[in-house]
């Protein structure tokens, strides 16, 4: 068994002016609790972790993100969500295989911002670290700027895990 898991991180920016009245932030808020549940039932999911990053940089807990419902804001908050997988097969699984998620991430497809690049980063961590949202979104804005390296990659381009 490996000594690593696979982290990732996947930002979402809605477009527009937020408002918990869009019919998209109201699927999306009611849609989270199940996609929870069906996560922490996976097997290959050794935790998850979801927040938000706001404009000023600072970030926010899930409760920090569900007050947000009700702000009406040009310079939208970033939505991430974190995980630790066994490995790459198990993270495509449930986020390509899971007909919920997967129907999830249809229906939103036009509500992300997709304007500043990536929105997905994957690195290798030793098995039971938890990991801060600030250094997932580190490892975004590297990946962004500097392309796939073993320290920030995606799922089309990725890397090995170290030699265990």
């Amino acid at each position: 068994m490996s000594k690593h898991m696979l982290v990732h991180l996947n930002v979402v920016r809605p477009l527009g002016p937020f408002s918990a009245d869009h019919p998209n932030a109201r699927f999306f808020f009611g849609e989270l609790p199940k996609i929870f549940a069906r996560a922490k039932a996976d097997d290959g999911l050794f935790w998850h972790n979801h927040g938000a990053r706001m404009p000023d940089g600072s970030y926010g807990d899930m409760n920090d993100l569900l007050g947000l419902q009700t702000e009406r804001t040009e310079d939208n908050f970033h939505i991430l969500t974190m995980a630790g997988w066994r490995d790459a097969q198990a993270m495509h699984r449930f986020a390509h295989r899971d007909a919920l998620h997967r129907a999830g991430m249809k229906t939103l497809r036009d509500w992300v911002d997709r304007s500043e690049g990536a929105t997905m980063v994957m690195w290798w961590a030793e098995r039971g670290t938890r990991v801060a949202l600030e250094d997932g979104w580190d490892r975004l804005q590297a990946l962004r700027k500097n392309g796939a390296t073993p320290e920030a990659f995606t799922l089309q381009s990725r890397f090995d895990p170290p030699g265990d």
